[in-house]
């Protein structure tokens, strides 16, 4: 990817974070990265491209961190998705305002075609959480439960906390001292070891009880 492109990439990122899909415009755009809009257009063609471009350079980094923790030997498939819950947690945290902007879009359907593309772009690495789920069935570790929704209570249960301050705040009932939620690391432990002990519970084959004579 040329300097110049991954530049209006950055530069969407944070405007697309800051306003909105909606409230960003291709003038604003083109202003905030210093190029005319002619140059957008060449790189992505519409403000749509470049919001999916987005999507998919992120998703593509995501795919590439879960396809080596699926592929590694040396973990079961519960540390597997103990650390799938990590990982989710910290990215909607690094990137909280984008991730609130894309979930609106998924959500509000304005745009079929980006919301299709989008959802396409999120398949491929549901598919890999599926096989790590799987993985465990097939191994005797895991119940044999419905996998769609054990990832959509995941990744449920981090977007509803961490989307909305307001939704964190009720949870959570910070006092002055606590500062701000999205900033707290006890926080962001609670709510890891809460989804972690979830689908131990969910997940996990109960060992079979010994025979007292």
């Amino acid at each position: 990817m040329s300097d110049k492109k991954s530049h209006i990439i950055n530069v969407a990122i944070e405007l697309f974070s800051k306003n909105g899909f909606e409230g960003t415009s291709m003038r604003d755009l083109a202003s905030a990265a210093g190029v005319n809009i002619a140059m957008i257009n060449y790189y992505f063609g519409s403000k749509e491209k470049l919001f999916e471009a987005i999507v998919e350079g992120r998703s593509e980094k995501a795919r590439k961190e879960l396809e080596e923790l699926a592929q590694d030997p040396s973990m079961s498939a519960i540390q597997k998705m103990d650390r799938i819950i990590e990982m989710q947690v910290a990215k909607v945290l690094e990137k909280r305002h984008f991730h609130k902007v894309l979930q609106n879009e998924v959500m509000l359907n304005k745009r079929p075609e980006l919301n299709i593309a989008i959802g396409n772009i999120f398949k491929k690495n549901g598919a890999i959480l599926r096989s790590i789920l799987e993985e465990g069935v097939k191994n005797g570790e895991f119940n044999k439960v419905d996998n769609g929704l054990v990832v959509s209570s995941i990744m449920g249960t981090i977007n509803h906390v961490f989307l909305s301050r307001t939704i964190c705040n009720l949870i959570f009932e910070p006092t002055p001292q606590y500062g701000d939620p999205f900033e707290n690391p006890k926080i962001k432990k609670r709510v890891i070891d809460h989804l972690k002990s979830l689908i131990h519970v969910y997940l996990l084959k109960t060992p079979p009880e010994t025979k007292q004579e």
